[in-house]
């Protein structure tokens, strides 16, 4: 018997082979696309609307309130509450407890609000007290620096008084002695003219040829005397005098001896006036120095007043300094307070202006569910509304906010 042959069926397959450099054409899959959004009719438009208020937002993950949103179409919500089946119900009442819920949030940042407008109306009292004391203070201590400054000048102008005074009192001492000196040559000049001229001139001691000699001393002895004699008398009394120191002394000439004695006593009474003078320079030179002495004394008293008044006046600008910048820290406080009272005054808003919302939403919303006629596309308007003044309220209260910190900063 021979071989039997192997069945076909088990027989290996062919391999084809690909050419070189040809791609495997791979299968082709199908995009996901995600199915079209239909759009919800308007009575859904109140629960939407909660589901996208800041407080649902955050209470619920997004894929829930999508759920919820593709439920809405189904819920039953637009037709009467006996026509609802059990599913249809609890989903509702399930909305509705949440729903209202929400209001709490929006409460409660009242409430929040509230409270702080009234803190900071306390603090704003208080701050505003404190500017009226701070600036009351800041004008007391101006008016006693001033008092102060006014005496430190007073003070200044006093030690430069004394300078002055011990300025004149040396300018005396000095004045005085040049003066004694002057005594002394002057006592001693005419005490030489006696002498020398006048003398020899009353007893003719000039011969007769020396007649020019004779008026020469002559002119010098006039001369002499004018300067003492009393005013109006020098020109008479240097012509009488040329006259009678011609004459000679055994001569009987009754006008040339009244000449010559009138000057001889005028002489005398110079060189005694001269005389008293210069005893007296000891007595009126101590006096010098003691006036002298009392003026340093004084400027020492009245620069120690100066550096007193000074000091004061010093103490005096460092408290004003202090008063006044405690003053413009009350005044920037109360300054700052203002922005903030803007932006409570806009959150406060902004929440009540919410919980209105919110409670449109649910009124609408409760509405439906309860049977009565579908909201209104006014009403659903009328929430959207609402939603836009609160932010336009809220921008509209940061610019304020922000121009007047702006303008207290300044």
């Amino acid at each position: 018997m021979g071989a039997k042959r192997v069945a076909g069926s088990q027989s290996p397959k062919r391999r084809t082979k690909q050419k070189k450099g040809a791609k495997v054409q791979e299968s082709a899959t199908p995009e996901h696309r995600s199915p079209p959004v239909a759009t919800l009719p308007d009575w859904c438009m109140p629960a939407l609307g909660l589901l996208e208020t800041p407080v649902a937002a955050a209470e619920l993950p997004v894929s829930c309130r999508d759920m919820v949103a593709a439920m809405l179409p189904k819920s039953g919500l637009n037709s009467e509450a006996g026509g609802r089946h059990l599913y249809q119900r609890q989903f509702l009442e399930g909305l509705s407890e949440h729903f209202t819920g929400l209001q709490t949030g929006h409460q409660a940042a009242i409430a929040m609000a509230q409270d702080s407008i009234a803190a900071l109306a306390s603090e704003q009292t208080e701050v505003v007290s404190k500017v009226g004391i701070t600036n009351q203070r800041a004008n007391e201590m101006r008016a006693v620096r001033d008092a102060k400054q006014e005496t430190w000048k007073k003070a200044v102008n006093a030690v430069a008084e004394t300078g002055e005074a011990i300025t004149t009192a040396q300018e005396r001492v000095k004045n005085h002695e040049a003066e004694h000196k002057r005594s002394q040559e002057e006592v001693e000049r005419f005490g030489q003219l006696m002498v020398t001229k006048f003398m020899p001139l009353k007893e003719f001691s000039f011969p007769g040829n020396q007649w020019r000699l004779r008026a020469k001393t002559t002119q010098e002895v006039a001369d002499a005397l004018a300067s003492i004699s009393p005013v109006g008398v020098e020109d008479s009394l240097q012509d009488a005098l040329q006259v009678a120191f011609r004459r000679r002394p055994k001569e009987n000439e009754s006008f040339a001896a009244m000449t010559i004695e009138y000057a001889e006593k005028l002489i005398s009474k110079h060189l005694a006036c001269l005389d008293e003078k210069i005893k007296s320079f000891e007595t009126t030179a101590q006096a010098g120095a003691a006036a002298v002495t009392a003026a340093k004394e004084a400027a020492v008293e009245a620069k120690k007043h100066q550096d007193d008044a000074e000091n004061e006046y010093i103490a005096a600008d460092n408290q004003l300094l202090e008063a006044d910048t405690l003053a413009d820290d009350a005044a920037n406080e109360e300054n700052q307070l203002k922005p903030r009272a803007a932006e409570l005054a806009a959150a406060l808003e902004k929440a009540e202006a919410e919980l209105a919302q919110v409670q449109s939403f649910i009124a609408n919303f409760e509405a439906l569910r309860e049977g009565l006629p579908a909201a209104s596309a006014a009403e659903v308007t009328a929430g959207e509304e609402v939603t836009d003044q609160s932010t336009a309220t809220e921008a509209t209260a940061r610019e304020e906010a922000t121009a007047q910190s702006t303008g207290g900063e300044r």
